[in-house]
């Protein structure tokens, strides 16, 4: 865990990991990009309860570029928000965390707040909240609904869109419900002479960034997954069968598009919708925020895509291995590679120069019998706390990636040895 280092001492680097409650910093992000940023600087100074902390404005100035005035302002929208409360005065003051579903704003602005009062005293949602109150149907925490008939004399009768919502009380509990979300010292140290990961989405100016990544890593399991789970985010492929040879199909792919779940692009929708060419509606907040978000991140090296190959093309199929194509560990690199040269080895010419002017360059030779192989690109945190799980995850990684090189290697050399010995036929 992160040390309770002084405010004298900003400096050092530890290569240990800190927690923060995620519903907490979605409060902390509604104060804004550098309350966000600041918020994440404090919790990388608590110590072993992940609680209390000395660092604030030096820490901030010192870890970040954020000027000192604006940290200064950025620790107290956190002081005046109740994210973070001082528990003792003084030139070296201790500030306590407030776990998330304990602040009383949550994590809405004023112009929510405003709406959600409303709704809770069974008042028509003042005209200055109509934006914010679309935001809240969008993300599942309101809902609108036809007015009581003693409401009516209050609503408009030339209003043409509802006044009236119940609230969805599971959901916004849902938000702050206690979530420990376990994060590397590498995000605010940096990692040698690097510029830490928080500074550059910070330089980058995009808050959508830095609350999708705090999300991602609330989701991230390695063990089960290999990265985030697939239903939050992945790649898709395209398959079709390139060749075959004894109990093996030789399948090739090639990326499809991205799927995302409402679970992780929820809280980014803002309830205003734009017409697609198709005639579809998006939400504005889609292609504003959640997509971009990906990008920067992608972009900045904090997520990897990484490839698997799956035993179904269903929501619960298995992971077999995995299957590197732009992002992961050298192991599975090196797996796709070896997996590759034996489905080559295993096509003719012919085969293989249709797979790669039709974009099927990637292939892997799977046992007949799993007819519906798929793969899979996952996402990645670059940057992992050294867990218990983590540490699990990469032993498994290993063993796994092991076995089935020795797989794929036993049947290249059976393959080199089936075309010797045809070619010792023919000359006879």
């Amino acid at each position: 865990m992160s040390d309770n280092a002084a405010e004298a001492n900003p400096t050092r680097v530890s290569p240990g990991f800190f927690a923060i409650d995620r519903g907490a910093f979605r409060c902390a992000a509604v104060g804004g990009l550098n309350a966000a940023v600041a918020h994440l600087v404090m919790a990388r100074g608590t110590g072993r309860d992940n609680r209390t902390t000395q660092w604030s404005v030096h820490s901030i100035e010192q870890r970040t570029g954020i000027s000192r005035p604006n940290a200064d302002k950025a620790v107290k929208v956190l002081l005046h928000r109740g994210i973070w409360k001082k528990i003792r005065d003084g030139k070296h003051p201790i500030y306590e965390a407030v776990c998330g579903d304990q602040i009383p704003a949550g994590p809405f602005t004023a112009d929510e707040q405003a709406a959600i009062a409303a709704i809770r005293e069974g008042e028509a949602v003042p005209h200055e909240s109509k934006a914010a109150i679309k935001a809240l149907v969008a993300r599942g925490i309101a809902k609108e609904t036809t007015p009581r008939r003693s409401r009516r004399s209050y609503s408009n009768p030339y209003d043409t869109e509802s006044s009236f919502y119940d609230l969805a009380d599971a959901a916004i509990t849902a938000l702050t419900e206690p979530l420990m979300v376990w994060l590397p010292n590498a995000l605010i140290d940096g990692a040698a002479d690097e510029v830490p990961p928080v500074e550059l989405i910070r330089q980058t100016r995009s808050l959508p960034a830095l609350r999708l990544l705090v999300e991602l890593y609330a989701a991230q399991f390695l063990p089960n997954y290999g990265g985030v789970p697939r239903e939050s985010l992945k790649v898709v492929f395209d398959r079709a069968r390139v060749g075959e040879q004894g109990p093996f199909v030789v399948w090739g792919f090639q990326p499809k598009h991205t799927l995302a779940g409402p679970d992780l692009f929820r809280p980014f929708l803002t309830g205003q919708f734009t017409k697609q060419d198709e005639g579809t509606r998006r939400d504005d907040g889609m292609a504003a925020s959640f997509w971009p978000a990906i990008h920067t991140l992608t972009d900045l090296g904090l997520v990897e895509r990484v490839g698997m190959l799956l035993d179904g093309d269903d929501d619960e199929a298995e992971i077999i291995h995995p299957y590197a194509m732009r992002g992961g560990e050298p192991a599975e690199y090196e797996l796709a590679r070896v997996a590759r040269r034996a489905a080559v080895a295993m096509v003719t010419d012919g085969q293989r120069d249709w797979a790669e002017r039709n974009g099927y360059e990637w292939l892997i030779p799977v046992r007949r019998h799993i007819g519906n192989a798929t793969v899979v690109e996952v996402y990645r945190l670059k940057y992992r706390p050294h867990t218990a799980a983590t540490a699990a995850w990469y032993a498994v990684m290993q063993q796994t990636t092991a076995q089935y090189l020795d797989h794929y290697r036993a049947m290249l050399k059976d393959r080199e040895i089936s075309v010797a010995s045809g070619r010792m036929q023919y000359q006879r």
